[in-house]
């Protein structure tokens, strides 16, 4: 099947015993691949209201059409699952080498049921499949985990996804890691894998994807690789770099600042990864300052102190660059830290996301602490948005002495860079004291601390809000709270055009004439928003990295598509496959008695009550009419969250709904 191998893997962990399930292609292109098919198998195959952590979780590896054909940017593959941290639909997404490992072991997807007695990792070649014991394995983190299976299988060809001591642990902040840092940390999905006694999955093999028009394939790629080797002129680098210094006083000043150019965000893509630009988001105020309640150039300014945790101060540790497969960016890279407090040897560059959670949240400047702490929550396997997050909540409840330092086994919680981070994170990896009242994230701790500490956590719907204020960009709101998995800032929306790099091609989104709106404009924005969000899906679901699209707006999707699957896709019948695998994963949620006003973003990071000063000074966003309107955009009603029957009919999902109108 072009684009596809045309088969899934069902793993019975209970009795050890694999059984292969074909799927027709009408189904493929319908919900497309990643957790599109996957949220369709396990809606099917799944009962409502199971246990998270329990036997009957069903934990889904799964690759896109894409994956494996070459196409730019087809290196991500993704986890499914019920979220024990949410309690409904859990998803989580990753870069670097496994995807293509997977894929070309013959298989589009692996699912894993029941639980196996002792600690086992699999072994998945075209030619084995195989389930090893693990037990010695079995609280090694996760660099160590994949040396060790790479030498008993003597053969570093395999591609290694695993879990630490966080997911063995249940951490529901904890997640699945491949290439010893490229991480599936959201929805804490490396707790269903750690409840299941699965320590790992090593995968390689040798199928080949076949693609319907090879050579129109490689056309696309010829075409399109050049548009992410673009670099702005010497003039415009100079005028680039006079000016960031100036940014803080006129971010001050509210001058409106251009839109980066397409070249300029290439180069910085390519140069320093997400690491660029930490300064300046942080100055603008995209990044959170001092849990979400600070002033940037009070409380943590571009000219002292966040110029110290960007850019070059960053990749001047860097001795090599790391691409995941099909990339031509490469905005990953591998640093070390050889003298200093915490000396590092070949770990993962710390995203933008990781910079900000244990830089600017934490009010930290100190950049060898978030070296050390990414090192250490890429070998734990747990989410740095969420361990950033909740270690700022703890802060917080210190200073305002709803905690102790007998509670908090000693350690001193304030503001900045001290070895009292570091400690704290080690204890949550650990479950150790009071490290335990925090491993499951800020909303489990806030409902064991009690005392009013609520309103320090800064979640929706039990994950840590990423580090996008949308204060300054409002539609990242809207995601926050409409995604069927919360809190997450790439899953689409209109954020992104907000900030200036849409992700949605112009000439795709001018077919149906909407409007480009400012960004403080709240009403009329539910059809498009619906729109760019199920174009998202289909990005996710394809195994595509989004970072290719806010380089190359114009990336061909459509023409991708067609190379490698046949299928002649019109915009239409995209958006409408989007939207149908959007509104199965919303289903989902619904089924397990999620609606609509359970997700809510807490009052500070909408502005109730706004800042006093700053760049969001005085800014609360009508987030109530973002998200209705987007749910009407959806086609879904706005208080109970049921898709109305047209809409089911529209999307060829009739008959799902049935059980919820009963129920």
């Amino acid at each position: 099947m072009n684009g596809y191998i045309g088969k899934n893997l069902f793993v019975d962990l209970t009795k050890g015993e694999f059984i292969e399930e074909e799927m027709p292609e009408e189904i493929y292109r319908k919900f497309i691949g990643g957790y599109g098919i996957g949220v369709k198998v396990l809606y099917e195959k799944m009962k409502a209201g199971i246990d998270p952590l329990g036997e009957e979780n069903i934990l889904g590896f799964l690759t896109g059409p894409l994956t494996g054909t070459g196409a730019l940017g087809s290196g991500r593959y993704m986890v499914v699952g019920k979220s024990p941290l949410t309690g409904g639909w859990g998803d989580a997404n990753s870069g670097g080498h496994f995807a293509q490992a997977l894929k070309r072991s013959g298989y589009d997807a692996v699912f894993f049921i029941g639980k196996s007695e002792k600690p086992v990792y699999l072994v998945l070649t075209d030619e084995v499949r195989e389930l090893r014991d693990a037990s010695h394995i079995w609280g090694k983190d996760t660099v160590e985990t994949e040396d060790i299976i790479l030498e008993e299988l003597k053969d570093k060809k395999f591609n290694v996804a695993c879990i630490g001591p966080a997911g063995e642990n249940l951490s529901l902040i904890s997640g699945i890691v491949n290439d010893k840092g490229r991480t599936a940390a959201r929805s804490g999905l490396g707790a269903v894998m750690g409840s299941k006694n699965l320590k790992a999955i090593a995968a390689k093999g040798t199928c080949k994807v076949q693609v319907s028009d090879p050579d129109k394939l490689k056309k696309l790629n010829s075409e399109i690789r050049p548009l992410f080797e673009q670099r702005p002129s010497k003039i415009q680098n100079f005028l680039t770099k006079a000016l960031t210094p100036l940014l803080p006083y006129l971010v001050r000043l509210k001058v409106p600042l251009p839109p980066p150019d397409q070249k300029l965000v290439a180069q910085l893509f390519s140069d320093y990864g997400t690491c660029s630009f930490v300064g300046p988001s942080s100055e603008m105020q995209d990044s959170p300052i001092k849990n979400w309640s600070g002033v940037a150039y009070k409380d943590f300014p571009m000219r002292t102190r966040s110029s110290k945790i960007s850019d070059d101060n960053i990749i001047k540790y860097q001795k090599k660059k790391f691409a995941c497969s099909s990339c031509p960016v490469a905005c990953g890279g591998i640093v070390e830290m050889k003298d200093g407090k915490y000396p590092l040897n070949e770990s993962h560059k710390p995203e933008y996301e990781t910079i900000a959670a244990f830089g600017s949240t934490i009010l930290n400047d100190d950049i060898e602490i978030i070296f050390k702490a990414n090192d250490m929550c890429n070998r734990a396997g747990i989410d740095t948005i969420s361990a950033g997050g909740t270690i700022a909540f703890a802060i917080e409840c210190y200073e305002n002495g709803l905690i102790s330092k007998e509670q908090t086994d000693g350690i001193e919680l304030k503001w900045g860079g001290s070895d009292s981070v570091l400690k704290l994170l080690d204890k949550m990896i650990k479950r150790e004291g009071f490290g335990d009242v925090l491993a499951d994230g800020c909303k489990v701790a806030s409902e064991k601390i009690g005392k009013g500490s609520k309103r320090f956590a800064m979640h929706v719907g039990g994950q840590e809000v990423p580090m996008h204020d949308p204060r300054l960009n409002p539609s990242f709101g809207t995601t926050y709270v409409s995604d069927p998995t919360p809190g997450r800032h790439t899953q689409g929306g209109l954020g992104y055009e907000e900030m200036g790099i849409g992700l949605m091609d112009e000439k795709l989104l001018s077919k149906y004439n909407l409007p480009k709106q400012k960004k403080y404009e709240y009403h009329n924005k539910g059809k498009k928003s619906a729109l760019v969000s199920s174009y998202s899906q289909i990005i996710n679901c394809a195994g595509l990295c989004i970072f290719h699209f806010l380089i190359v707006p114009t990336y061909p999707l459509l023409d991708y598509l067609k190379a490698a699957t046949g299928w002649d896709f019109t915009p239409d019948e995209l958006t409408t496959t989007g939207m149908r695998i959007q509104t199965m994963r919303h289903l989902f949620n619904l089924r397990e008695g999620i609606k609509p006003k359970d997700f809510i973003l807490p009052d500070r990071i909408i502005g109730k009550s706004p800042l006093a000063e700053g760049p969001l000074k005085g800014i609360t966003i009508d987030i109530d009419t973002l998200t209705s309107e987007y749910f009407k955009g959806m086609g879904w009603d706005v208080m109970t969250g049921m898709p109305t029957d047209e809409k089911m009919k529209e999307l060829s999902l009739d008959g799902y709904t049935e059980s919820l109108k009963s129920s």
